[in-house]
């Protein structure tokens, strides 16, 4: 799996699932929705056909009060009820009286239990009576008034499997039932919904209005997958959504190079504003040094001129002596130049310049600037250089300019201790392969806290520091090849170490 294409699936795979989901839901409240509208249409249909029963009753029994059971005008209304309405399976009016008999037509139901319903109701009145057998059918029972013989009474025998047929018909999965108020089903048409599916069930429950016919019709049914998760939602989600997830991406990485490169260059620029800053900085901390540095030269010179004037003058001077004065002038005059020279390198923008120098030479130049400073402290340097000098591919001015910072940072450590810890060691060896500069004082040592944070961009122990020479020396260090680190001594003091890739000594010392 390719780097690009890991956080594309971390990414698509959710989302693809998410949106099947959330699409399969909505078709999920659709078919939800479609069962209540086809629950609430068979609902109403039903009704109907249940009033036009208790109709159905009252016109019997309105013909039955002018004429008797066996008129022609009788029959001929059974005969146009059933032929118009198939679900009426039959019509029959039958006496309780004792020697009555069960008609064939009734057999389905229990003859004791209709003679007691007939009995506990008043002219008028209608109720149903279940089968007892669990067929679907169910008697609608009307007492009428009495012939003489005792209480008698019309019924109707309702077919449950006519009464609950859609006109337009339901779904093949859907499950119908129709039961009366003990809860007992009269009509089961695939109820219940087999179990086992992870797809939730949809149902729809209303008794009917009837007060002679209390039934309750219930519809269920659970959506397949299929119908949950049509082919256009299957595949164009998930398509859709990884054409756009692959364009959205695309368009971050666009933004998060261009925002890296951008950044990457105020990180350059940055950088050069802080290393100038730090020398303009590190300048006026070496004023005084290399204010003493140049005085001495020039004190020389007019020295050395002075003694030359008053042996020209005197007339006794020979020209050996002469040359000799005038040599040690150039030689005076070279230093304050390189003094000079190296005060203008500080200072300037100047890119480093890499070349094979010799460590001591380095570490040399640096006690020559440190020392006016550290004689005014009070500080001794002590010096333990290894011969030959380790040599390493590096710009001086740029070395010279850490190692100064190193030691300035150590006098300041020691100034406040005792006279027998004022000291300081600069050192050079060869370990491990590469060379080193090590700066040692005895001073209190760096607390464990800020040790992690020392070459951090202002970040800074001293009262009046500015926190730029440390993340400096770093990045001056690390732009010659080499690595800056530092630790406590074993018992006090701290020791920076500056080590650079030697080089053989083939490779010589970069001229002066």
């Amino acid at each position: 799996m390719t780097p690009r294409l890991a956080p594309f699936l971390l990414l698509w795979i959710p989302l693809a699932l998410a949106g099947l989901g959330l699409g399969a839901g909505v078709e999920f409240m659709r078919a939800g929705d479609a069962l209540q509208r086809e629950g609430t249409t068979l609902h109403r249909i039903v009704s109907q056909r249940v009033e036009q029963h208790d109709a159905h009753l009252t016109s019997l029994a309105a013909v039955l009060a002018s004429s008797n059971a066996e008129s022609a005008s009788f029959r001929a209304v059974i005969e146009a009820m059933q032929r118009f309405y198939p679900r009426i399976a039959a019509v029959e009016l039958i006496e309780t009286a004792p020697s009555g008999g069960m008609l064939p037509s009734l057999r389905d139901f229990d003859p004791a239990a209709l003679a007691a319903r007939v009995a506990a109701l008043v002219p008028g009145q209608a109720v149903t009576l279940p089968s007892r057998t669990g067929s679907p059918f169910y008697a609608l029972v009307k007492r009428v008034p009495d012939a003489g013989h005792g209480p008698r009474a019309l019924v109707l025998v309702i077919d449950a499997r006519l009464l609950t047929e859609p006109e337009g018909g339901l779904p093949d999965d859907a499950a119908l039932k129709l039961s009366d108020t003990a809860g007992a089903a009269i009509v089961q048409q695939g109820w219940p919904l087999s179990a086992g599916s992870w797809v939730p069930e949809l149902s729809f429950e209303k008794a009917l209005g009837s007060r002679s016919q209390p039934l309750a019709l219930a519809l269920a049914r659970r959506p397949a997958l299929a119908e949950l998760l049509p082919p256009g939602l299957l595949l164009g989600w998930p398509i859709a959504a990884g054409l756009s997830l692959y364009l959205l991406l695309t368009v971050l990485r666009e933004r998060r190079a261009s925002r890296r490169a951008r950044e990457a260059v105020r990180l350059h620029e940055h950088d050069a504003r802080l290393a100038h800053a730090m020398r303009v900085n590190t300048v006026g901390e070496m004023a005084s040094g290399i204010a003493h540095e140049i005085t001495q030269p020039l004190t020389a010179i007019l020295s050395q001129s002075q003694a030359g004037l008053r042996l020209a003058t005197s007339g006794e001077a020979t020209p050996g002596e002469l040359v000799g004065v005038l040599e040690a002038n150039v030689r005076h005059a070279r230093r304050a130049g390189e003094i000079l020279e190296r005060l203008r390198a500080y200072v300037t923008r100047r890119e480093p310049q890499r070349q094979p120098n010799d460590l001591n030479r380095i570490v040399s130049n640096v006690v020559e600037l440190s020392q006016r400073d550290l004689q005014e402290r009070g500080v001794t340097l002590r010096l333990q250089l290894s011969e030959p000098g380790p040599q390493a591919l590096l710009d001086r001015v740029s070395i010279e300019q850490v190692v100064h910072n190193l030691v300035r940072n150590a006098a300041e450590a020691v100034e406040a201790m005792p006279a027998a810890r004022r000291e300081i060691v600069l050192a050079t060896r060869l370990a491990d392969g590469e060379a080193e500069i090590t700066v040692t004082d005895e001073g209190p040592g760096i607390a464990e806290a800020d040790m992690a944070r020392l070459f951090e961009p202002f970040f800074t122990t001293k009262s009046s520091g500015m926190g730029l020479g440390l993340p400096l020396c770093e990045r001056l260090v690390e732009a010659a090849g080499g690595r800056i680190f530092v630790r406590n001594g074993t018992e006090r003091g701290a020791i920076f170490s500056v080590r650079f890739p030697a080089l053989a000594t083939e490779f010589g010392v970069a001229a002066e």
